[in-house]
């Protein structure tokens, strides 16, 4: 039976099974060999028509005259019990004797690796390695990166080739526990993340040519490229020895989706340097748009609203996910991507930490300090504090920024940083709106009332004592109350 013929009533409680904690993204980009830009498509194409995401894939897959037999084989490679039950009617009986495979005994294995992978995943961890994504904590124990998954073949419906081995000499090449779950869950984080070769993101980018350098910094280089008709950002990391922590964290960080965050496509490893795939914003960074160092037009007032509007959202997202705030650690303008429309996205999340465990903890303290000075409060830098207030401050100076489009440090200021040089017009009750970016002063697109608030809220988040700086939730809901004549319009 192709997968085409399937009954309607199996079709329909396999896409339930599969739509549920979006397992069919493992079936399409694990076990079907599909791209993450074709994963990505899939899920768009389901959002734009309402439907079921496994619909759209099996009627994708189901064009090249795949059969469910193939199906039942891949779903039994993924453990997935109730999907295999679900086929047993419409598959060959010889192929009955893989579900059999699954017995109570891996059954219970497979919950008990599930309660440690857990366990692990939300212990409380002595020291400044309780910041650590737990991928980044496993390969700095064990020194090693794992050998990404074999893909396996699934053209040929043979049982006969169907048994663990592969997955067996996957799991030993990864960092493990005496039970194994260390592995499997450092399996589990990364296995979704396509890796691509050195020589397609070398040939995507023209040989690295300088004409398709995008920008430059500590971590190495990000270059233009187009891979498959595909235009993309290839960050070229400089530091191929010292782990690869930026990768890995960066790997972690992918299973965070949201519409303001930048998603990681894929990954390079095994060549000169280690790479890192994006999508490209075709708008620049914030950085560019202010210092007027792209040939788009200035930012409108309705631009820099939803910007700013977008980055809170996306942050209060870090903060409140699954109980655990993720602290960014480098929030500026240099990392907030803006698309054709100028929709913001937060990228570059290789300083990002876990934040304080518990309802009891506000703040935890880290051996040390990394981020952009300007943009870092005075606990973290004095007394290496961290918790998601430093978001917080980091972000209020972006505002600052977004509002005067003064540098954030300016050696011929008395005041040095951006953020003490304003609080210190505010003590002497200079007005705002004199204070707005030049370039749309006293123009048509000048709007001083906008520009104050933005001024107000960027003092708020970059108060000295943390505990006064209101959280990113207070700061989304402040800019959702803001009314002006622009404000749903580009």
């Amino acid at each position: 039976m192709y997968i085409y013929e399937l009954p309607f009533d199996i079709n329909k409680e396999l896409c339930r099974l599969l739509d549920n904690d979006d397992d069919w993204k493992d079936l399409a980009g694990i076990h079907m060999k599909y791209s993450a830009f074709e994963v990505n498509e899939i899920e768009q194409m389901a959002k734009r028509q309402a439907s079921s995401p496994t619909n759209q894939l099996f009627t994708r897959w189901g064009q090249l005259n795949h059969r469910v037999e193939e199906l039942f084989i891949l779903l039994y490679r993924m453990k997935h019990i109730p999907a295999l039950r679900c086929l047993v009617p419409v598959v060959d009986g010889r192929f009955h004797r893989l579900l059999h495979k699954h017995d109570s005994k891996s059954i219970r294995d497979r919950s008990t690796l599930d309660v440690n992978a857990n366990r692990l995943m939300t212990q409380k961890i002595e020291g400044s390695e309780s910041s650590l994504p737990l991928p980044v904590m496993l390969f700095e124990k064990h020194g090693q990166f794992p050998t990404p998954s074999r893909v396996f073949d699934v053209h040929s419906p043979n049982p006969q080739t169907t048994d663990d081995s592969n997955t067996d000499s996957t799991k030993n090449s990864l960092p493990q526990s005496q039970d194994g779950s260390l592995g499997d869950e450092f399996l589990k984080s990364i296995s979704a993340i396509p890796m691509l070769s050195y020589d397609d993101l070398k040939t995507a980018t023209n040989d690295w040519n300088e004409a398709n350098l995008l920008g430059k910094g500590g971590f190495g280089q990000v270059f233009k490229g187009e891979w498959k008709l595909l235009p993309l950002a290839v960050k070229r990391l400089k530091d191929n020895d010292d782990k690869n922590k930026e990768l890995i964290r960066e790997m972690c960080l992918n299973q965070y989706r949201h519409d303001n965050i930048l998603p990681l496509y894929g990954y390079s490893l095994g060549g000169p340097e280690a790479c890192l795939v994006y999508q490209l914003m075709a708008g620049g960074s914030l950085e560019q748009r202010l210092r007027g160092k792209t040939l788009h037009r200035p930012l409108s007032w309705g631009q820099r609203y939803r910007i700013a509007h977008g980055v809170a959202r996306g942050l209060q997202y870090l903060h409140t996910m699954a109980g655990t705030p993720l602290i960014h650690g480098d929030i500026k303008p240099a990392n907030i991507l803006l698309d054709q429309c100028s929709i913001p996205k937060i990228g570059d999340f290789g300083l990002a930490r876990k934040g304080p465990y518990g309802e009891d903890r506000t703040h935890l303290k880290v051996s040390r300090v990394h981020g952009t000075r300007p943009y870092l409060p005075d606990e973290y830098l004095r007394s290496r504090v961290l918790s998601p207030a430093v978001d917080v401050f980091s972000y209020g100076v972006v505002m600052l920024e977004m509002a005067t489009a003064l540098p954030v440090l300016d050696r011929t200021r008395k005041v040095l940083l951006l953020s003490d040089f304003m609080h210190q017009q505010a003590r002497e009750n200079v007005p705002f709106s004199i204070l707005e970016d030049r370039i749309l002063r006293g123009t048509t697109n000048s709007n001083p009332i906008l520009c104050s608030a933005f001024i107000e809220i960027g003092l708020h988040c970059t108060r000295l004592i943390r505990h006064e700086r209101p959280s990113m939730l207070d700061v989304y809901k402040r800019l959702d109350a803001i009314d002006f004549p622009d404000k749903h319009y580009a």
